[in-house]
């Protein structure tokens, strides 16, 4: 009778466990909505990582030394959505936005980093979704507009009409 108490113990913990899991990877991370189209995408991680990653190695105004973050371009987010080509309004967790140009989305930057060094970040990491561009590559990205375009904790996306 302890033989199958305990084995119902271990199948109900095991079980319990792999439900967690689950509905913690397909936890959304980023909505992404275009009204215009009446488009309302919603990625995951798993999704997010099927999208073709970028990577590149900067610096920040807000961390120390050089990280590499990874992750797909905003451009191709927003293709996967279906989404597009107006401007756009980022939101974060706290629900700061931010209103960004298209013309600020050029080929495959910025990114939107799922990685720094190569692992997943949280909440207190300015993560699990973080816009960035390679900002040591060029003046360009050194700018007080790109820096306001660089919100962490990204949750949203929309696109404006034309």
């Amino acid at each position: 009778m302890k033989r199958k108490n305990f084995l119902w113990t271990v199948l109900s913990t095991i079980s319990v466990m792999f439900v967690a899991t689950f509905a913690t990877a397909q936890e959304v991370l980023l909505t992404v909505v275009d009204n215009s189209k009446e488009i309302r995408a919603e990625f995951s991680e798993a999704d997010l990582l099927a999208i073709e990653q970028q990577s590149f190695t900067t610096s920040t105004i807000w961390t120390e030394g050089e990280i590499e973050f990874s992750g797909p371009s905003v451009k191709d987010i927003l293709a996967a959505a279906g989404a597009s080509d107006g401007d756009l309004l980022m939101t974060a967790l706290n629900d700061y936005t931010v209103e960004v140009p298209r013309d600020a989305i050029a080929g495959n930057i910025p990114i939107v980093a799922l990685r720094k060094d190569g692992e997943p970040y949280g909440v207190r990491e300015k993560g699990p979704l973080w816009v960035v561009f390679p900002y040591d590559d060029s003046a360009n990205y050194r700018t007080e507009a790109v820096f306001s375009y660089s919100i962490w904790q990204l949750v949203k996306i929309e696109v404006s009409d034309k």
